[in-house]
């Protein structure tokens, strides 16, 4: 069998950067000329080389007339600086300016100016890194217990509560302090992890920033096989039978192809492109149920509008859903309704369309009782605005109709103009960018009554009835909110209380609530009343003397009988007692790793998806570069030692 299993598009990394000016003046002492011999590198150096040593020079020149203005201090928050963006590869720079975000004025440079500027930022050579040879296991025999499903997808569980049994988790509260690094992993190249590991028998299955799904040992963390998607795989790894009947993996890349494999042997069963929109992109997992695949579609749009001459916006957050069996379309949902339609000029004298905007980031949740499929939406990004931004959408999943919605922020219009040096195309007035970016959670309270649960990046956790047509139940602000601030990736529940971390990070405050205190941390409510039990303040301490480090909870948690496991962007990972918040276990992820599959790893910032806790071991991310936070690359699995 092909370790590295092919498939029909060649594979890129994704990553997510604030826009950038175009021609701003030469940045002054916050970016400095690299010494040429940074650039110098030995002839056993590992990987491909994807382009020579730039002209002496020229990668300076290209980041001070097409950068400098955003990224050498002067611009958004949330720009990355110089000192962030050179912890970054080479490889990941030049994606960036290809194929994401930063797109809009990597188009204007020649394929040498994009390598340039990649290798004088990072003071190395553009390379792709293979795997090792010895990172391979020795056999790649048939899956160990494939029937069984122990993690799939962003909950781990079909109420995609974020919550474990002990019989699920393998792990007991009194566990947790014996727990100690089994193996690491190192992702080559990358300097973000953000797909959620699936666990199915002995294999672990998790995609990567530049398009690879890695097929794990559960024990050892050697690869089985590699299938190189088209683009980033930003979402969780979904485990269900496929076509003919086979134990299948479906996923999405950030170009919105979504794919069905084999779970045991890597093989391609089938691919399907769903976005509509040029701009549509994917960052949610997918959701599997009765033959059906769901897949969320946001929209790059919120950044390509930093440039001035776009003619913004015309794209819409949409839910499409496929047949398990084929990939064939069975429906489409547009969050805003109507089509675009010209409303005005914006001061460089591009066309302005509107509505626009109300992305989809995160991935659906299904309600197999009431029959309908519950998703968050974003931000307009022109104006006028829509009511169906910023809310919860209750859609049939036999028909993807609008069953009822609820906005819990009203006459939200942004974009990533805002902010930057050239916002001519930031709508007037501009919104706070608060979305709902994280799965609603459908859970059963105390009581025996059923609600959703979804926060807000506008620091409010939601109470919603889904039996009379998303009625709020109650409401709880627990952060300050902001565009960087408030519940960002997910919540987690057992039944009794919700675990809601909060971000509320300094960048992109923009003035929201000006007498309410900005307030990272965890925060345990009363599932039936929404009241506050108990906090758990972020660790200023843990960023003293650490570059990037953030003392801030953005990523989801995962939750078992007794604790909760929290990430922080300051690269800790923390066990808090459900009872009072006390922390129970604490691992700080930045450091350097040997890997199990020899590839250089190192830890940085956690965000996004929660720890997966299955089969007595503990697996999550660690390394997000973006916004400035600390870069990473490893999956790291924990045990406990007996």
């Amino acid at each position: 069998m092909n370790r590295r299993v092919p498939s029909l598009l060649s594979a890129f990394a994704l990553i997510t950067l604030a826009a950038c000016g175009e021609g701003a003046p030469p940045p002054e002492a916050d970016a400095p000329e690299a010494p040429e011999e940074a650039l110098s590198v030995s002839s056993e150096a590992p990987g491909i080389s994807l382009g020579a040593t730039p002209a002496p020079g020229l990668g300076g020149q290209v980041f001070g007339t097409v950068c400098g203005q955003c990224h050498a201090g002067a611009g958004p928050a949330r720009a990355p600086g110089y000192t962030a963006l050179s912890g970054m590869s080479p490889r990941a720079i030049v994606d960036a300016l290809e194929e994401g975000r930063m797109q809009v004025h990597g188009d204007e440079l020649s394929d040498e100016e994009r390598v340039a500027v990649a290798q004088w930022l990072t003071g190395r050579m553009l390379v792709e890194t293979p795997l090792p040879d010895a990172a391979y296991c020795a056999s790649s025999d048939e899956v160990t217990g494939a029937e069984a499903v122990h993690w799939s997808g962003w909950g781990g569980n079909p109420e995609a509560t974020g919550f474990r049994t002990t019989g699920q988790a393998g792990l007991t509260v009194e566990d947790l302090p014996q727990l100690r690094l089994k193996w690491a992993f190192g992702f080559p190249d990358a300097v973000q992890v953000r797909s959620k590991p699936a666990v199915v028998g002995d294999r672990i299955l998790v995609g990567s920033q530049f398009g690879e799904v890695y097929s794990l040992d559960l024990e050892t963390g050697c690869a089985h096989w590699v299938f190189a998607a088209g683009a980033a795989v930003r979402g969780g790894i979904v485990i269900g039978e496929g076509p003919d009947r086979r134990q299948s993996a479906f996923f999405a890349d950030f170009r919105t192809d979504v794919y069905a494999l084999d779970a045991a042997t890597g093989e391609l069963l089938w691919t399907t492109r769903v976005g509509s929109h040029p701009e549509a992109s994917n960052t949610g997992t997918v959701a599997l149920h009765d033959g059906r695949v769901y897949v969320p579609v946001s929209s790059m749009e919120v950044a390509t509008a930093g440039n001035p001459e776009y003619e913004c916006c015309t794209s819409s957050g949409e839910v499409i859903a496929l047949e398990v069996a084929s990939g064939v379309e069975v429906w489409r949902h547009r969050a805003i309704r109507e089509e675009p339609r010209e409303v005005g000029t914006n001061a460089a004298g591009a066309r302005t369309f509107a509505p626009s905007g109300a992305p989809v980031w995160s991935s659906p949740t299904v309600d197999v009782q009431r029959g309908l499929l519950y998703v968050g939406t974003g931000e307009n990004y022109t104006r006028p605005s829509t009511e169906y931004s910023d809310a919860i959408l209750a859609l049939d999943l036999l028909t993807g109709e609008l069953a009822w919605s609820y906005q819990g922020t009203s006459d939200d219009s942004w974009n990533l103009s805002c902010g930057s040096p050239q916002d001519e195309n930031c709508p007037d007035p501009i919104g706070p960018d608060v979305d709902f970016g994280m799965a609603p959670v459908l859970v059963t309270e105390p009581g025996g009554k059923e609600i959703l649960v979804a926060g807000q990046k506008s620091g409010v956790v939601w109470a919603l009835d889904p039996d009379t047509d998303g009625e709020v139940l109650w409401a709880t602000k627990v952060g300050k909110g902001s565009a960087l601030g408030g519940v960002h990736w997910g919540l987690a529940s057992d039944g009794e209380r919700v675990y809601a971390p909060n971000s509320d990070t300094p960048a992109g405050m923009m003035g929201i609530e000006p007498d309410f205190p900005a307030s990272p941390g965890l925060y345990a409510l009363d599932l039936g009343s929404g009241e506050v039990l108990w906090s758990a303040p972020a660790d200023p301490s843990a960023c003293a003397n650490r570059e990037g480090c953030v003392p801030a909870l953005s990523a989801a948690p995962t939750a078992i009988p007794g604790a909760v496991l929290s990430g922080s962007l300051d690269g800790h990972l923390r066990a808090y007692s459900t009872e009072d918040g006390s922390v129970l276990w604490d691992f700080d992820t930045v450091r350097e790793f040997e890997t199990a599959n020899g590839i250089p790893g190192r830890g940085g910032a956690l965000d996004g998806p929660g720890p997966v806790v299955s089969r007595g071991m503990l697996l999550v991310n660690s390394g997000y570069g973006l916004f400035g936070q600390i870069s990473g690359n490893v999956l790291l699995a924990f045990e406990v030692e007996r």
